[in-house]
């Protein structure tokens, strides 16, 4: 590790484990997508997408056309769904029809340049249509969506392989979550009568597949809680209730850095940028080599804590680009080289993705995918 001095470990187990619960709550001829959109949320996209197909899932899912491009190029073969957006640009269309990359349609425009392109190539493009059931994000708006369907059925070079739509607030909102959920379940019932059929439909997501079983169909999405984070704590309570407090969830990353100095600083000296910390005794400093640059959190600074030796040690002024400053006065036997631990467990202690979230007043899902790509992801078991 010559030359590291912050890094993510990430837990093969743990990933495993948390595929496997979920898939203890669906059924079994249900496919599992495992979402690994935004680097597999802070977790290192490549090696994850490689992880999940080896733990059971049936497809991977992508924000974009260009991270669907990455894992190809990677040598990833399970078959892919681009969630988002893309390009309309020749090129990369066609290599997403001959990758077994499955693209998001949700204008006409998109299916007319998929279907022209597969058409120039003698292919047939494989598409997932986005139904906006009132997330009011991306996806053709559901009451326009039946006709869209019939214009896009047409095309002749396009196989609707997916219908799909998102969920608004199925961690909080079970009202709001049936109402779209029934809206979807309509437009199914619709396209049915008129013989339209597809074979996977989706709607699940983390907290909806633990949840809303109704909203499974033949595929579930698995975002967050592949990686031991929970959406949120009020699908927890849910999810226990209904399971028992034995079902859980286990964080798959741990983030470290090192201690790069220490020193002693006299009663009254400030500490930081801004002299937002002044110490009212002599105290013993460590300085660490993480700041924001990295992904930890500026709104940290004087609140947050990180753990030394099992010890719980606070972070003194402001966090810095590359650089915090903690307390250590009450720990013996630190050493330049120590390891220190941000997110996860040390010794006895552990600091949680949530608490962080908790701190800075954000989601555990925002803490873990803003951790900077250049930051070492180890991969342990």
């Amino acid at each position: 590790m010559s030359q590291v001095f912050s890094w993510v470990e990430v837990s093969k187990s743990a990933l495993k484990y948390n595929i496997k619960q979920i898939k203890k709550i669906i059924e079994p001829k249900t496919k599992l997508m495992t979402v690994v959109k935004s680097n597999a949320y802070g977790h290192g996209m490549v090696e994850i997408a490689r992880l999940a197909t080896q733990y059971g899932s049936d497809y991977l899912a992508t924000a974009n056309l260009a991270e669907a491009i990455e894992l190809r190029h990677s040598k990833i073969k399970t078959p892919i769904l681009v969630l988002s957006y893309y390009e309309l640009n020749t090129k990369d269309i066609e290599f997403a029809i001959k990758s077994n990359i499955s693209l998001v349609v949700y204008s006409e425009k998109q299916a007319r340049f998929i279907n022209s392109v597969a058409q120039s190539i003698k292919k047939i493009a494989n598409i997932h249509i986005k139904v906006d059931t009132g997330t009011s994000r991306l996806g053709i708006l559901v009451e326009e969506a039946f006709d869209f369907i019939l214009k896009v059925k047409k095309l002749k070079n396009i196989n609707i392989e997916g219908l799909f739509s998102h969920f608004a607030a199925s961690e909080e909102n079970q009202k709001f979550t049936k109402k779209q959920l029934d809206e979807f379940k309509s437009l199914i019932k619709k396209l049915e009568l008129r013989e339209i059929k597809t074979s996977i439909k989706h709607f699940a997501c983390s907290a909806a597949t633990m949840t809303q079983f109704d909203s499974h169909f033949n595929m579930i999405r698995l975002g967050v809680s592949a990686y031991g984070l929970w959406p949120s704590q009020q699908t927890k309570k849910m999810v226990q209730k209904n399971f028992g407090k034995k079902f859980r969830l286990k964080p798959v990353l741990s983030l470290y850095t090192k201690i790069v100095q220490i020193k002693e600083i006299q009663k009254g000296s400030y500490i930081g940028y801004g002299c937002t910390k002044r110490v009212n005794q002599k105290t013993k400093l460590a300085v660490l080599s993480i700041g924001y640059f990295e992904g930890f959190d500026r709104h940290l600074s004087n609140v947050g804590n990180v753990l030394i030796a099992g010890k719980s040690c606070p972070i003194m002024g402001r966090v810095c680009m590359n650089l915090i400053m903690v307390d250590i006065s009450k720990i013996k036997n630190v050493k330049v080289g120590d390891r220190v631990t941000l997110i996860g467990r040390g010794g006895e202690s552990i600091i949680t993705v949530d608490d962080i979230a908790l701190h800075v007043g954000t989601i555990n899902y925002e803490v873990v995918t803003r951790i900077n790509q250049q930051v070492k992801r180890i991969y342990v078991q």
